[in-house]
């Protein structure tokens, strides 16, 4: 019988870790034994198997060897059967004229019509094509009143956006987003609930992220009683004269205001504008919405609806107005990919204002001077950040029309090569953008198998930097050309004609004089009078 105090069990701190480390050390050293051992050991663990001890051991493996020995004779018996059938297939076709074999596909189609399942084993290949034959008239028959039923939706007023280009390509068919269904559900929706339409645009291009189209269908919505805005967005990624310069043209058209409405991405280049900040620019937005529902004198809410591009920063614009309000941030969900926001979505400032978030749309553009074809527009969509990095099967053309942009200006092209710090470029045959791409896969380790330059994946990094705003470029606004036909309020979205008096007046019902751009419009007039 053991007397006196019993000896505990637990070990010290300091051992139990003493053991651990010796352990991992043992792991370590047992796996670099293993990477030197030149045998081939398979890394699929070994079945244990069954247990001896276990009292149903033998009827187990009997029945595991039963199905085995059954899964083999099937096996068995169904190449018999296809190698019978092959024979007799080629005979009969062979031997089989070709009024008879029509006839038997008929009867055959027939016969699944009616879902009857038998089948004449004699001629395979028969049986075959009468099945396909039967399902593709199935098929059509049950796609024929959905396509119908397309045609006729939306078919008068959209009518317009279905311009073919001169290769037989729509521009509206380049993605899936940008079909008449999508434009027609989702722009109705936006348009027809909204009071006030903003129109939000990408500071690098303008004109590109813009439809006149859209425009005039906004504004013969309701008699013409909707207002229209323009948000001017990504300021940051150009210089205060090109900026100026397009507020003094967008403003020509519509109201039109610069935003700041996110942080840029790192390592961007940007440009300081002094008082256009993310919390005065977005205030101040906030203001002249707030402002014009007030001069409604509602019952209900004020909705604005937000329309453009995809990745121009619809939902950014709308998280900036939260955010800055004592709101909570992060309310739509953004990314720097198009694609983000899929659905619509209804955002409450206050009891008297909502935003309506929009998925991007790539609206009908219709430019001067002539229709460009199917691989330049699409170029031109992967340039305004429209198409996802995961939708663009072939990135180089975009490349080579972002180098042709570049290059119309010696110094941002400078800025381009100093980017990358790359060698002068040589030009084989007009062709600049294979070596361009050559020497970036070179400098960032984008190479392939035996030191080859993967121009795919140089190209996807190019087109990053530049939806970063790494790599600077914008378009100049086009020159002013005054039209002699007079501007109305019933088309104040027109083509033609100076529209400074609607913009004054809508100005007035946002109250945006002396805000950001009277001096700069002051100054501009001064310059072109």
């Amino acid at each position: 019988m053991k007397v006196g105090k019993p000896k505990s069990k637990r070990v010290p701190v300091r051992l139990r870790h003493k053991i651990e480390k010796a352990s991992a050390a043992k792991q370590r050293k047992m796996k670099k034994q293993a990477k030197k051992n030149p045998e081939w050991r398979s890394k699929v663990k070994k079945d244990p198997g069954i247990p001896n001890l276990f009292p149903y051991k033998d009827k187990i493996l009997q029945e595991i060897e039963e199905k085995r020995r059954l899964k083999e004779d099937d096996n068995a018996h169904r190449k018999e059967l296809a190698k019978q059938q092959n024979l007799s297939g080629n005979a009969a076709i062979d031997t089989m004229e070709e009024d008879e074999i029509v006839a038997e596909e008929d009867d055959l189609a027939d016969e699944l019509d009616d879902d009857s399942m038998q089948v004449d084993e004699s001629n395979p290949m028969a049986a075959l094509l009468a099945s396909a034959k039967a399902r593709a008239a199935h098929f059509e028959q049950k796609k024929a009143p959905d396509e119908d039923a397309m045609d006729d939706d939306g078919e008068d007023e959209f009518s317009g956006f279905d311009d073919e280009d001169e290769d037989g390509t729509s521009t509206a068919n380049i993605r899936k987003d940008s079909s008449r269904r999508a434009f027609d559900k989702v722009y109705k929706q936006v348009v027809e609930s909204a009071d006030v339409v903003v129109y939000v645009l990408d500071a690098r291009d303008p004109e590109g992220t813009r439809s006149k189209g859209v425009e005039q269908m906004v504004m013969a919505t309701d008699g013409g009683s909707k207002r229209m805005i323009f948000i001017l967005n990504k300021i940051d990624l150009v210089p205060p004269a090109v900026l100026r310069a397009w507020l003094v043209h967008l403003r020509r058209s519509f109201p039109t205001l610069p935003l700041r409405a996110s942080k840029p991405a790192p390592n961007a280049k940007t440009f300081d504008h002094k008082d256009l900040t993310m919390k005065g620019t977005s205030e101040t937005l906030f203001k002249a919405l707030k402002t014009f529902a007030e001069s409604r004198q509602l019952k209900r809410s004020t909705k604005v609806g937000i329309i453009g591009y995809p990745n121009v920063g619809k939902s950014s614009v709308i998280n900036a107005l939260t955010s800055r309000l004592g709101g909570r941030t992060g309310t739509c969900p953004v990314g720097a990919e198009a694609g983000v926001t899929t659905s619509l979505r209804e955002v409450k400032l206050d009891n008297k204002l909502k935003l309506l978030d929009s998925p991007g749309i790539v609206f009908p553009n219709n430019t001067e001077g002539g229709k460009n074809s199917r691989v330049e527009e699409h170029a031109r969509l992967i340039l305004l950040n429209a198409i996802p990095p995961k939708e663009i099967d072939d990135p180089v053309p975009a490349v080579n029309l972002l180098l042709k942009r570049l290059s119309t200006s010696p110094e941002l092209f400078a800025k381009l090569v100093d980017i990358y710090d790359l060698a002068p470029l040589h030009t084989t045959n007009g062709d600049t953008t294979t070596d361009f791409l050559v020497q970036v896969a070179r400098k960032r380790g984008r190479l392939g198998k035996g030191g080859v330059p993967n121009l795919h994946s140089a190209a996807q990094t190019v087109l990053t930097d530049w939806r970063d705003g790494r790599i600077q470029g914008w378009t100049d606004p086009p020159k002013y050309k005054p039209d002699a036909a007079p501007a109305t309020k019933s088309a104040p979205a027109s083509t033609g004609g100076d529209q400074k008096e609607i913009v004054k007046e809508w100005a007035a019902e946002f109250k945006l004089e002396g805000l950001w751009g009277d001096e700069a419009n002051e100054a501009a007039d001064v310059m072109e009078t």
